[in-house]
């Protein structure tokens, strides 16, 4: 759930140089809890880097015991914050208060130069980002289009009921429409569905302890006032117009003398530049994409008649709109079926996979399951480092390459090797340094309080070394430090670099180039690169602890020992993670038979064939599907393949993915890696069907090579991970209860008892 509307944008018009900005707005009239702030903080920063300003949005009426969060006790709220400092905030920081009448006043922090576009744009960026995150923008398929109230023709549709889904961003539009709000006494809003806007509005007054008749709020359906009602607004009265693409029905009202030009407000706007400029003072948020705002939409085409429209030519059909309130479709279904071709699995995957094979699962780099320095959270996806370099001759390519990298990028006039907190951190100094030319002497320093006083040259350079970074979280730290330190060059070497995705890693490779001028750009050096992910945070594993312990404290051992042992050693295996470092060849539940479940041979996505069921870990074979899955992800809603999800387009994994790789370990790490989403076939009946017939299969030969992952798939559906429709789900748990092996059949009984 969100608490805190959290953003980012660029500015391009209150600045000469882009301007990266973060936003935090608050509501609340108090905060429960600081630590919940600022988690919500870290999980946010877990794939954004910081930015050359940091913004907070706080209401006037925010008790004293909470503003404290963000002034003596910021610290604590910040902790998390990448590259934080006292100088970072002291430069960076700015705190606006906003009051009765939605004005931000400045309370900290340095005034902005063209503070009113400042302001504006940071409103305006942060309507957008709403809009956009939550799907305001339908867009039909080929076999329809729609017709909007005033008879144009369309591809897309603007609905603003949309976007208000969190009660955070609904008071963030809702402070734009403060200063609209004064004596008036009745609300007409265009549609049902964004009533929620003036009660929002009417809340956050009562908050500011300002005494008045709340006014009434009624409906209208937009152009239906015009066919069934002459009579004009009262003058006392707001209305509300959730979109629009043109301006038109603000000529209409106006033209007709239904009310004045100041008594109406367009919420969302997206239209041509005239047609804007002429109601300007009418819009609250101009979506409309240009060069100085490039996160907006795209105008779309519309076509004023059935004559005209290239959409109906194209037989496609027209649905009219007459309201937002209720979808006009049902949501699209793409399902995605797994091949081998490059837009479904890049061609960097299987390379770097069998650069980084330990072909034992004593020797493997790649685990899951683990982070390091007793860290409370534990990565999906781990790099074991420190065993990589202690075993790096078994491992060429990468030495060869990381040789190669130190020869380069390790300058003559080095003096620190500043190295990250961890064992491979360390591990990776002492190899540098064991290969680097003897009249170079750099001194190591391990990132820790008080660091900078260890650094007593003034010139020279400074390698700032990390075996793998995800975020960048420290390195930008250090940038922050080391700010004062100008004369001294600052390199970033990086083992194994490891973001999210592409945009992530631009923007944070970026951050960290800055030096005093462009002349000074701080190099970024990474020996390996490749996007996976970087979640730690309601893993499987953690999911499956839960799930396991909640099964244990039901079993009773006398009438079901194999189950109780079964579940016993898997709590035992997953409680000693951090032991392991990790999991490598027990990542998945065990067979019936207590056997684990191996890779056979003609794995699809490696290119590559020298491998047995010996030499392969089930890490090994989870990051490959892993990797593949993160990569649908990163790619836009509008691309294909995407597993993006909006409204309007949900996409799946295919039910014949099972079919097609019926490896168990396989299906099992689809099921692992993949969001609960990809495995909706509740939404599809097809899909539903198929996957119930696939269920009952396996559950018929459980004890044959077809059904070695069935354990996993009754996880994930206990886990209400895999969903179908209740009539399928129903009958495939039913007949999993009855399976001979108890070790299935109890687990089955559990999940019918939780879920059915």
């Amino acid at each position: 759930m969100k608490n805190y509307f959290i953003y980012q944008y660029e500015d391009l018009v209150s600045s000469n140089d882009k301007l990266r900005v973060t936003v935090i707005f608050i509501h609340q009239a108090k905060i429960q809890s600081q630590n919940t702030l600022a988690q919500e903080i870290n999980t946010f920063f877990q794939e954004n880097s910081i930015t050359d300003k940091f913004v907070i949005i706080l209401p006037k009426y925010l008790g004293k015991e909470s503003l404290k969060y963000f002034f003596e006790e910021r610290d604590m709220t910040f902790i998390r914050v990448p590259g934080r400092s006292v100088e970072y905030f002291n430069k960076c920081l700015i705190v606006y208060q906003f009051k009765a009448n939605g004005e931000l006043e400045l309370i900290f922090g340095e005034k902005a130069k063209y503070e009113n576009k400042f302001k504006s744009q940071l409103l305006r960026s942060g309507a957008t980002i709403i809009f956009k995150d939550n799907g305001g923008l339908v867009e039909s398929t080929p076999d329809h289009h729609f017709v909007f109230p005033s008879n144009k023709h369309c591809s897309k549709f603007i609905r603003t009921g949309n976007v208000l889904i969190h009660q955070t961003e609904i008071f963030f539009l809702a402070i734009q429409l403060l200063k609209h709000f004064e004596n008036r006494n009745v609300i007409y809003c265009d549609t049902s569905s964004i009533n929620v806007l003036p009660y929002a509005v009417f809340e956050i007054l009562r908050r500011f302890n300002i005494s008045f008749e709340c006014p009434t709020v009624n409906s209208f359906e937009s152009y239906e006032v015009f066919e069934s009602d002459t009579d004009s607004f009262p003058p006392d009265s707001l209305v509300l117009i959730s979109s629009s693409t043109s301006g038109n029905i603000i000529d209409r009202i106006l033209k007709e003398k239904r009310a004045e030009k100041s008594q109406i407000k367009v919420i969302y706007f997206l239209g041509p530049i005239d047609k804007y400029l002429n109601h300007s003072a009418n819009i609250i948020c101009n979506l409309t994409k240009n060069e100085s705002f490039p996160m907006g939409e795209i105008e779309f085409d519309t076509f004023d008649n059935l004559d005209k429209c290239e959409l109906c030519q194209n037989n496609s059909r027209p649905i009219h709109i007459r309201s937002d309130v209720f979808l006009t479709v049902q949501p699209k279904i793409e399902k995605h079926l797994l091949t081998v071709r490059p837009e479904y699995v890049p061609r960097h995957i299987s390379p770097f996979l069998q650069r980084f094979r330990g072909y034992s699962s004593k020797d493997s780099v790649i685990r899951v399951f683990y982070k390091g320095n007793n860290a409370n959270a534990d990565y999906e996806i781990y790099f074991d480092f420190f065993n990589l370099i202690k075993n790096i001759g078994k491992f060429e390519k990468f030495e060869n390459s990381l040789n190669r990298h130190i020869d380069k990028y390790i300058p003559a006039n080095t003096k620190y090797l500043l190295y990250l907190p961890d064992i491979g951190s360390e591990k990776l100094v002492e190899y540098i340094l064991s290969k680097i030319q003897s009249s170079i002497k750099p001194i190591p320093i391990k990132l820790e309080t008080g660091f900078t006083d260890k650094i007593t040259e003034n010139n020279g350079s400074v390698v700032i070394v990390a075996s793998c970074i995800t975020t960048g979280k420290k390195f930008l730290q250090i940038s922050r430090l080391m700010r004062n330190r100008e004369n001294l060059n600052l390199i970033y070497f990086v083992g194994i670099y490891r973001p999210v995705n592409d945009n992530f890693s631009k923007d944070l490779i970026n951050d960290l180039k800055k030096g005093k001028d462009k002349s000074d750009e701080r190099p970024f050096v990474a020996v390996e690169t490749i996007n996976c992910s970087i979640q730690q945070v309601g893993t499987s594993w953690e999911e499956e602890q839960v799930f396991l312990r909640n099964l244990f404290g039901d079993l009773d051992e006398e009438k079901n020992k194999e189950l109780h042992d079964f579940v016993n050693n898997r709590l035992e295996i997953l409680r000693k993670n951090k032991d392991t470092n990790g999991l490598t060849d027990n990542v998945f539940l065990k067979q019936y038979n207590g056997k684990k479940l191996c890779l056979r041979k003609n794995f699809a996505f490696w290119s590559f064939n020298d491998y047995s069921k010996e030499n392969v870990s089930q890490s090994e074979v989870y990051f490959t599907i892993s990797a593949i899955i993160t990569n649908l992800e990163n790619n836009d809603i509008n691309s294909h393949p995407s597993l993006k999800q909006t409204n309007y387009v949900r996409n799946i994994l295919s039910p014949r993915n099972f079919h097609r790789f019926n490896d168990g370990i396989i299906q099992a790490a689809l099921l692992r890696c993949g969001k609960t989403e990809y495995f909706s076939y509740n939404l599809d009946n097809e899909s539903s069907l198929k996957m119930k017939e696939f269920l009952l299969s396996i559950i018929e030969n459980y004890d044959s090579e077809d059904g070695e992952a069935l354990l996993e798939f009754i996880l994930a559906i206990g886990l209400k991970k895999l969903k179908l429709r209740n009539e399928e789900l129903r009958e495939v748990m039913a007949k999993a209860k009855e399976c001979e092996d108890k070790v299935i059949s109890g687990i089955s009984e559990f999940v019918f008892n939780q879920i059915i």
